[in-house]
């Protein structure tokens, strides 16, 4: 499932691949992506840049 809350807000939701709990981060010129894994549920967070 994902939601878009702004233009340039994305959350997504899915199914994480193993049972885990783990954050990761990276970013590009023009966008950010936050995945933050609990139990089985993985939420992925894309922020877009503009310029």
């Amino acid at each position: 499932m994902t939601l878009t809350l702004t233009p340039s807000l994305t959350i997504g939701f899915r199914r994480a691949a193993h049972r885990a709990m783990r954050v990761f981060r990276t970013h590009t010129r023009r966008l950010s992506i936050w995945s933050l894994s609990v139990g089985w549920l993985e939420v992925l967070i894309f922020k877009y840049h503009s310029k």
